[in-house]
């Protein structure tokens, strides 16, 4: 069987994706269901009789490792949030572009990092703020290749991190982030004070220095620009972090917490 038996003759835009995606060092059809099946032969048939397929991932990579190619199965990953600190941000780095380089997808939350303003113990004196560190992680996912496609990429932040504003407005500058996309935690308590028309507070502790910076904002005022934002460049998302906190598998375990999404957000 060929690629055109199985998708269709007319089909130029499967056949397109399954060459520049699916396909391994031009690799025949047959070739490719012996390789992403294991040579089962009852997946193999299933696959030919369109009645079974593996994600994405799998149908791309499977068998992969037998050649020396260093992949991954899985489409989407949760990198474990950077501290405050230069070294923990730099290592978030270097685990996004390893697991680009094997083909994964990425969510980050920056909700860790001190806002901007606050004072750092280096020579700069003050840090840049959290939204400053999105460029890097932006340009990690561009600069990583795979295969024909770029990396993607999740970066979210809490509604009470006093780089809020900043964050909801980076994508409004076409030249910053770029190569990501963006979402805010948004809980139940912020969603009150919206309704209700009331201030809301934005705070942030840094465990280094003790110093604690707040921020007030009118919280209707600034949903509704954030709704303006999206609506011009279709970001910020929003992540309701209580439900997603409260509503799943291991909401028994008061230890259990959710370090962020992946990028398609259906994976916290």
């Amino acid at each position: 069987m060929t690629i055109q038996e199985w998708l269709g003759k007319d089909n130029k835009l499967g056949q397109d994706i399954w060459e520049r995606k699916y396909q391994f060092n031009g690799e025949t059809f047959d070739r490719w269901l012996d390789r992403v099946s294991g040579g089962n032969e009852e997946v193999k048939q299933l696959i030919k009789d369109k009645k079974f397929l593996f994600g994405g991932r799998i149908l791309s990579n499977r068998g992969l490792e037998d050649k020396g190619v260093k992949t991954t199965l899985s489409n989407c990953y949760v990198i474990e949030p950077p501290s405050d600190s230069i070294e923990s941000i730099f290592d978030c780095a270097k685990k996004l572009a390893r697991t680009f380089s094997y083909v994964g997808g990425c969510g980050v939350d920056i909700s860790n990092l001190a806002p901007r303003g606050a004072t750092v113990r280096n020579a700069a004196k003050t840090t840049t703020g959290s939204v400053s560190f999105m460029d890097l992680y932006s340009l990690i996912t561009g600069l990583i290749g795979q295969n024909n496609r770029r990396g993607a990429l999740m970066l979210s932040i809490s509604c009470e991190h006093p780089d809020l504003e900043e964050f909801i407005n980076i994508k409004s500058d076409l030249d910053k982030v770029t190569k990501a996309n963006i979402s805010i935690r948004i809980t139940d308590k912020f969603m009150a004070a919206v309704k209700n028309k009331q201030p809301f507070t934005l705070k942030f502790t840094r465990k280094e220095t003790g110093e604690t910076i707040i921020k007030t904002i009118d919280a209707a005022d600034f949903f509704h620009k954030m709704c303006e934002v999206n609506w011009d460049y279709a970001e910020p998302g929003m992540l309701f972090w209580d439900r997603i906190e409260n509503w799943n598998l291991l909401s028994c375990d008061n230890n259990f917490h959710y370090a962020g999404t992946n990028p398609c957000a259906e994976e916290p």
